[in-house]
């Protein structure tokens, strides 16, 4: 009898163990499927727009009551109007007391000033409803908002480019190639047996590499060259300074930028004039004025 009743409790801490394990794994199993859904969720939100800057504020309710709004998410709807999800909780006495969602859509007018704020589903604009505390929040919130979008706009225009910056001789770190590597590198490297460059975004098979050509005159002076199947295939100067001798009031500058078309535009500007040209980068590695 003693022996059959450690029997039945063997049998039944198997069974309370096996239990367990399989709510621990239901549980996780719950967990991973709960997250992935709002991954999906996240990744479908159409226009969402992603901004690190605009987080939360505060509003007093009076007799120790605040209400922390969180942003949950934020959805371009047009160039005039945001919707902005947030998550409210709201404190009394510094503990929290009630979690809710409420989605507020913002307006702008044609300067980007903030002219309009209505919760979703209702028309009156609180701005003119709430009290000057809680509207001067929600216009700050609203005024960061688009400003910090347009901040993004801005980046999304500089985007264009590959490439678009001046070098500084004195202070650029180069990297170093083999010059013999690549054949009729020898005409850009100065004689040395390893040729310093900038590289640049290539184009499918065709790297493009900034030479410095210190070894003349001037110190100053950049050559853009194109390779393919590692032959030097052409070359424009593209970035520098050039001066008669004791001439440096008509000292000549040329300055380039590269687009994700690999259209080049080469600046020249003198004390008293400035021309720009265009050229084109082809799919043999030449570079063609347009």
């Amino acid at each position: 009898m003693k022996r059959n009743k450690i029997l039945i409790l063997i049998a039944s801490l198997i069974l309370i163990i096996g239990c367990r394990k399989n709510i621990t794994e239901n549980e996780t199993n719950l967990k991973n499927t709960l997250k992935t859904g709002i991954s999906n969720s996240v990744l479908l939100a159409a226009n969402k727009i992603e901004n690190n800057n605009v987080k939360s504020f505060v509003i007093s309710c009076g007799s120790g009551c605040a209400m922390t709004y969180n942003t949950e998410n934020i959805i371009n709807i047009n160039h005039s109007s945001k919707k902005v999800k947030f998550k409210v909780d709201m404190y009394v006495d510094e503990q929290l007391s009630d979690t809710y969602y409420e989605t507020y859509i913002f307006s702008y007018d044609g300067s980007n000033k903030i002219n309009k704020i209505q919760q979703e589903g209702k028309n009156e604009n609180i701005l003119e409803t709430l009290v000057p505390e809680a509207q001067r929040s929600f216009k700050d919130f609203g005024n960061g908002l688009i400003h910090n979008i347009s901040k993004d706009i801005d980046l999304n225009k500089k985007n264009i480019f590959l490439y678009d910056k001046k070098n500084n001789p004195k202070t650029v770190k180069y990297q170093i190639i083999e010059t013999s590597s690549i054949k009729g590198l020898e005409k850009y490297s100065c004689g040395e047996p390893k040729t310093r460059y900038l590289p640049l975004p290539k184009k499918t098979d065709i790297s493009i590499l900034l030479v410095p050509q210190d070894c003349g005159d001037f110190e100053y002076r950049y050559y853009l060259i194109t390779i393919k199947n590692n032959t030097v295939i052409d070359n424009l100067y593209v970035e520098g300074e050039w001066s008669e001798p004791d001439g440096e009031q008509d000292k000549e500058t040329t300055s380039f930028s590269m687009d994700k078309k690999y259209i080049l535009t080469v600046k020249t500007q003198t004390s008293t004039s400035s021309k720009s040209e265009n050229y084109i980068i082809n799919d043999d590695g030449k570079i063609i004025k347009q």
